[in-house]
């Protein structure tokens, strides 16, 4: 049985799916510094750039967004746009260290049957299976008012009419309302932001799904509400954690949790992956691992080490977010049969994993090429940055968060022992500024303020709680 286990702490939310004391999936959403994928800005075109196809779009973040020609509505490419006019745009990927955020003029509205398309009329439906789909599309097709768009999603087929009227109206009444609050609005404004514990829940959650469990009674009551209104028959599926042992390790996943911010991953049957991302792509390397110290090699030992890392590959991919371009390193194969093998085990790994994964195949070196497209930061790009020598170091909000919820944790334990927390300057900085927010919900469960000292000698990513 599938189950989704929560773990709440200040300014984050972490989401887990498991199975037999597995690792199935994983998400890390966060309340403060969070993702604005998927929002609806009411922008403003700060500067038109034709040789490039595109234009930036002021939306209030620190750096323009960039809009892309390939991002404008069908058939009207950027032409129709003006320096200083207003343009409704949603976020499709996150601004990072060198890269501004990337907008579309396209908006979808996410749901659970069925994506709200305004900007493309009529109904698309290439996730239904073909036998079924002329008669959901004229039965949805009727439902729908003159301009306006939907996609279905794949659960849309088992879907009675009744529950797609009601999805559908839904949808209209909730892109209504943004277009109501656009007519009011002056640019830049954010129109509709999607929810974190949305965002998590509707990665996760589906009628597979056996039980739910949240080790937190604040997050139980916003899952119960959000459950009530998309999948009702989960409500009863869901409880409260209620440790020790915490969450994760109760359910045997710490350890694979944890496992998700190492770069090298070991195969139970001997060989390893190592996970490098780039600015261009992530690079996936396969080795074979002991089996060298083993004394274990040749074609068929390589193989085996290779169809096991497929399942592996396609597993880590989906947990850790990774999307845009990826290329894999599989240990080389002579034979054309076996390479044959190897690619299709990894098209049945990766379409049991990460449906949306296109493998595009061998290349002339010998790797292995597929594209997922990008709707939200990895994992890596969530909890690390790049340091000047190339390296990865935990940014100073993924360590203030750390230290919130490690304050949480001992004041559960020792309620009488009121705690001080050391921490970097550039950590203390960001819990007085962008992690201020968690920092408050803290101290308003623990009654009083939490003192912070600022150590400028301390490494940026360690911290120290001591008796106030």
């Amino acid at each position: 049985m599938r189950r989704l286990l929560i773990a709440a702490s200040p300014g984050e939310l972490r989401g887990a799916v498991a199975e037999a004391d597995a690792l199935v999936d994983f998400r890390l959403v966060r309340t403060v510094g969070r993702s604005a994928v998927g929002d609806l800005f009411l922008g403003r075109v700060v500067r038109l750039q034709p040789a490039l196809r595109a234009a930036l779009i002021e939306i209030g973040q620190e750096r323009p967004a960039y809009l892309s020609g390939d991002d404008a509505l069908p058939r009207q490419d950027l032409a129709g746009l003006t320096e200083g006019a207003s343009v409704l745009v949603q976020v499709k990927r996150d601004a990072r260290a060198d890269k501004a955020a990337a907008v579309t003029l396209r908006s979808r509205l996410r749901g659970r049957w069925l994506d709200w398309t305004p900007a493309r009329p009529g109904v698309v439906a290439e996730e239904i299976e073909a036998k079924r789909r002329d008669r959901i599309v004229a039965r949805v097709a009727g439902l729908l008012r003159e301009g306006e768009g939907v996609r279905l999603r794949a659960g849309a087929g088992e879907v009675s009419p009744d529950h797609l009227s009601a999805a559908i109206a839904a949808m209209r009444a909730r892109w209504s309302a943004i277009e109501e609050r656009r007519a009011q609005a002056e640019p830049p404004v954010c129109l509709e932001a999607v929810p974190p514990m949305a965002r998590l829940l509707e990665a996760l959650v589906d009628e597979s799904i056996g039980g739910i469990a949240v080790d937190d009674s604040r997050v139980l009551a916003e899952v119960r509400a959000w459950l009530g209104r998309e999948i009702p028959v989960l409500v009863e599926r869901l409880a409260l954690h209620r440790g020790p042992p915490a969450i994760f390790e109760a359910a045997g996943v710490a350890e694979a949790v944890a496992g998700l911010l190492e770069l090298r991953v070991v195969l139970p049957g001997g060989g390893a992956i190592t996970i490098e991302p780039t600015a261009a792509a992530t690079l996936i390397d396969v080795d074979s691992g002991s089996l060298e110290g083993e004394g274990r090699s040749g074609e068929d030992a390589f193989l085996a080490v290779n169809l096991e890392a497929a399942t592996a590959v396609a597993r880590q991919i989906r947990s850790r977010g990774l999307a845009g371009a990826l290329v894999v390193d599989f240990i080389a194969l002579r034979r054309r049969e076996n390479r044959d093998r190897l690619l299709e085990a990894f098209r049945t790994a990766l379409a049991a994993e990460v449906s949306e994964a296109q493998l595009l195949g061998w290349t002339r070196l010998g790797h292995v090429e597929l594209t997922r497209p990008r709707r939200q930061a990895p994992l890596h790009e969530i909890v690390f940055e790049r340091t000047a020598a190339g390296g990865y170091i935990k940014t100073a909000l993924t360590v203030a968060l750390e230290a919130l919820a490690t304050v949480e944790r001992r004041v559960a334990s020792e309620p009488n022992r009121p705690p001080e927390l050391r921490v970097h300057p550039a950590v203390a900085a960001v819990l007085a500024g962008e992690a201020a927010p968690a920092r408050h919900v803290l101290e308003a469960r623990l009654g009083r303020p939490l003192p912070i000292v600022a150590e400028q000698g301390r490494a940026r990513d360690s911290f120290d709680i001591r008796d106030a």
